[in-house]
């Protein structure tokens, strides 16, 4: 799990400390630690303070347009070689690449300087996994004299989840060197629709498979009809699936990594009709456009609270509803003193803060109406602490499914979400 995170962020150096609390953390979501920690800074403010005002901003809706009126343009991956041809360890880092760019890794920019500079009339599109990579590229070349620079805004992640409609081009614009489909969660969602015959294999560990987790934040539920088969040492039992040989098989876990290595075990064992769900079932929930309808058509075994990506948390927000927010990070988090600037982010407003979450449950800020409605964000506690108010009785539990950072991820990445600093304090000047 270390490895992995270093290798998504390139070149952010690591202290002891760090190290010790990601190898604490090995067991949660990949997903939500890599949209946390892709971005460590060392300056007080993060980097989407410089969007259009620094470089410039291009979003892949535009992408296939500005291509065409900028047949010169130089289009630069600044991922690792690993992650640029399909070939890194970490599955879940394997998601493409644009076709007609070429690699230049962020920590090896420095190096490559005076063969960039040799482009440095053409307009520059710089792009990664999540655009945190990018932006720090972009802030770079534009400080050693480039003019032309455009961050590709979301990266690799997004572009990938996205239909036709927010990314016109994708399917001739995208590329990969996977030896089966890893397809979005609306394609698996087609896909589970169309292919009545489809085998449907949970990778998962018995106890995830299940819901029974000890780490409340794995028991998010399974895909209806799916069979468990636990992979072991990144392979599955053969002899299991022997007799779905000539079906179309769609695989899956958590987040999509350990997916990738039995995916591609089954290939050259001699599968030939093998999907995996790009992101795993996480992104059944955590996709910007994930509803409550399609978990409810697809998935089973879910918590008795309410799972919300941050779209379905803002409409709640903004809902004429009396909403009671609670925020569990540390107090330090919460009053913006952490002393790592990541952690910096501002809150919501009007929510309180309760820690730790043991004793929160007495807390006068706790409704006493079972019926209220409550909404939970920022740790990784979330689902613990609301899964211990549900079984308080609890009726309208709703739990943010991911970090707090997601609120600051799609404020700046996604089309149309910018309004989310009208629900946020305490931010100004950070992003």
């Amino acid at each position: 799990m270390l490895k992995v995170l270093k290798e998504s962020i390139g070149n952010t150096k690591f202290t002891k400390k760090m190290e010790c609390k990601l190898i604490n953390m090995k067991k949660l979501i990949p997903f939500l630690l890599i949209t946390v920690m892709v971005n460590f800074s060392s300056t007080a403010q993060l980097d989407y303070i410089h969007d259009n005002v620094i470089y410039k901003t291009l979003y892949p809706r535009d992408l296939k347009e500005f291509l065409i009126s900028n047949p010169n343009v130089l289009l630069v991956d600044v991922r690792s070689p690993g992650e640029y041809s399909d070939t890194s360890r970490y599955g879940s880092l394997n998601i493409g690449r644009l076709r007609n760019s070429i690699n230049i890794p962020i920590d090896s920019i420095e190096k490559q300087m005076s063969k960039l500079k040799s482009e440095i009339e053409k307009p520059i599109i710089l792009y990664c996994s999540h655009s945190q990579r990018s932006r720090r590229v972009s802030k770079i070349l534009v400080e050693s004299g480039f003019k032309n620079v455009y961050n590709l805004n979301g990266g690799m992640s997004w572009m990938n989840q996205a239909d036709l409609i927010n990314f016109p081009g994708k399917k001739e614009l995208l590329e990969n060197s996977l030896p089966f489909k890893s397809i979005s969660a609306e394609d698996t969602r087609t896909l589970i629709k169309e292919k009545k015959k489809l085998v449907i294999i949970d990778i998962r560990t018995v106890s995830e498979y299940k819901s029974k987790d000890t780490i409340e934040s794995n028991n998010f539920g399974r895909i209806k009809k799916s069979i468990n088969i636990p992979e072991v040492d990144k392979k599955i039992d053969l002899a299991k699936i022997e007799k779905y040989r000539d079906r179309d098989i769609l695989i899956y876990d958590g987040n999509g990594a350990l997916s990738y290595h039995v995916a591609r075990y089954l290939t050259e064992s001699g599968f030939k009709k093998v999907n995996t769900i790009l992101g795993g079932i996480y992104s059944f929930i955590g996709n910007d456009k994930s509803t409550s309808a399609m978990r409810k058509e697809l998935l089973e075994k879910t918590p008795r609270y309410k799972l919300l990506n941050v779209k379905e948390s803002i409409d709640l927000l903004n809902s004429k509803k009396k909403v009671k927010i609670i925020d569990i990070r540390s107090s330090d988090e919460f009053n913006n003193l952490a002393n790592r600037p990541w952690k910096k982010i501002g809150k919501l407003k009007n929510s309180v803060n309760l820690q730790p979450i043991e004793a929160s449950l007495k807390s006068c800020e706790i409704p006493k109406e079972k019926d209220a409605i409550i909404y939970v964000y920022g740790s990784d506690e979330a689902t613990l602490f609301c899964k211990m108010l549900s079984d308080k009785g609890y009726k309208n539990v709703y739990c943010l499914s991911t970090s707090f950072w997601s609120f600051i991820y799609t404020y700046a990445n996604v089309p149309g979400f910018e309004s989310i600093k009208g629900l946020m304090e305490n931010y100004e000047g950070l992003y």
